[in-house]
Formats: C-alpha cells, structure tokens, sequence
C-alpha cells in the first residue's frame, strides 16, 4: 500500500479538482486512487468447480455457434483446432464478464 503522506496529496488534489469534473469523472477519478494505493488490481479471483464447469459448458455452445470455414486474423483455422478456439473463446468470455482484464480480448475473426 502507499504511504499516508501520498494518499494525503492525492485526496487533497482530487478535492480541488472535483467541483470541475463531471459526475462520470469524479467516479473513475476515485476507482484510479483505489487501484493505485490499495492495489485492487492484485487481489486474487479463484475459480471454483463451478466456475470450471460454467466455463466447459459455455465452450460447448461456442463451438456450435462457429462458422466453418473460419479466419482469425485472416489466416485459416483447421476444423480440428475449432475446439480449441471454442475453449478460450469461453475463457476469455469468463474472464470479460468477470472484470478480470484491464482490456476486452476478443478474436479478431475474418470472414
């Protein structure tokens, strides 16, 4: 965690900046400090059997919902690795959902 001293100033900035910031901003402005002196970003997320077994589900409706002939990045996927895409297209579909990246990932998928 950071220091008082530090938290001290950054609070004090953001008092003196909050009149001017929009009510969206105010939000993200506060979420940052958190992050930055609380380290949220480093708190552990387990999966659990459900989670596991949410997510296998969840990759067999993916791979039914696959177009053949499939492009990612418009180089050509083999029928056999279809399942595979399937598996972390579910994974990365958890991952999303559960706020666990600081970017969206997602496939870039060409026709």
């Amino acid at each position: 965690m950071s220091n008082p001293e530090q938290i001290d100033k950054d609070l004090r900035e953001y008092l003196e900046q909050e009149p001017n910031l929009r009510r969206d901003q105010r939000l993200e402005y506060l979420k940052a400090m958190f992050h930055k002196h609380f380290e949220i970003s480093k708190l552990e997320h387990i999966m659990g059997n459900y989670d596991l077994y949410s997510v296998i589900h969840s990759a067999k409706d993916e791979f039914v919902k696959l177009k053949v002939p499939m492009q990612i990045s418009k180089k050509p996927i083999d029928s056999s690795d279809l399942r595979h895409v399937a598996m972390i297209e579910s994974f990365i579909i958890y991952l999303n959902k559960n706020h666990l990246l600081k970017k969206l990932v997602k496939f870039d998928y060409k026709e």
